[in-house]
């Protein structure tokens, strides 16, 4: 997520794979099918699986021996999640991903250099993912961010915690995800059949094509709403 870079410059998410046909790729994906088979080929959906897959099991295990039943306090987590990640989501792609580069020491620190490299070129799909070392990190902080926000209230109330804190991180887990893949579908030619989506999707473009300080949402028009970064004009 943060570069230390002396160009300004950065790789694609996953250059060899895909390398100039970026473009050409994403305008051939009309289907789930053929974006699931391209949208595995990176490195991010991999890390993605491999933290939903172990918050699971962990969580599974916690229950089978008894430490933590799975009970009410999981769907909470879940809720809470799911309610802070339009949240989230927005303060991300706006602090962090547009943000202007700046010096420490002298080293030119640039965590937007991707996302720049992205807005140069929106339609091709190498931009698009993260890379694998970007997911892991975002996996990371937003499990901690969730565990804590669902862990200290219960600690401080005297109620078993270590159940509900390792479902949080799956369901933060599975929101990254949830981001990824809408992300990945906005930049192809793929239709989506809900009007939710197509309309989330055609906020995007409006980010990309007109607006760049409007529509950060990907996954929800939420934070936009609260924030007052709605498109200008009808929406979606």
């Amino acid at each position: 997520m943060v570069d230390v870079t002396r160009n300004g410059r950065r790789r694609p998410a996953d250059p060899g794979e895909l390398g100039e046909l970026g473009e050409e790729v994403a305008a051939s994906i009309r289907s789930l099918r053929r974006a699931a088979e391209v949208f595995v080929r990176f490195g991010s959906p991999r890390v993605l699986f491999v933290g939903f897959s172990l918050a699971v099991v962990v969580r599974l295990v916690l229950a089978g021996v008894g430490a933590a039943p799975l009970g009410l306090g999981d769907l909470v987590a879940v809720a809470v999640v799911a309610a802070l990640a339009p949240f989230v989501e927005w303060s991300v792609h706006r602090y962090v991903l547009h943000i202007q580069p700046f010096r420490v020491r002298g080293l030119l620190i640039d965590p937007g250099v991707g996302h720049r490299e992205h807005h140069d070129h929106p339609a091709t799909i190498n931009w698009v993912v993260l890379r694998a070392v970007d997911a892991g990190l975002f996996q990371a902080v937003n499990g901690v961010v969730a565990a804590v926000v669902v862990g200290l209230p219960l600690w401080l109330a005297g109620r078993p915690a270590l159940g509900p804190i390792s479902t949080a991180v799956a369901a933060a887990v599975a929101a990254l995800a949830h981001y990824e893949w809408s992300h990945f579908l906005f930049h192809t030619a793929y239709r989506p059949r809900t009007r939710r989506y197509r309309r989330l999707k055609a906020n995007h473009r409006r980010h990309h094509w007109r607006d760049e300080q409007r529509c950060l949402g990907i996954t929800s028009t939420l934070g936009d709403r609260v924030f007052g970064t709605v498109a200008a004009g009808r929406e979606g």
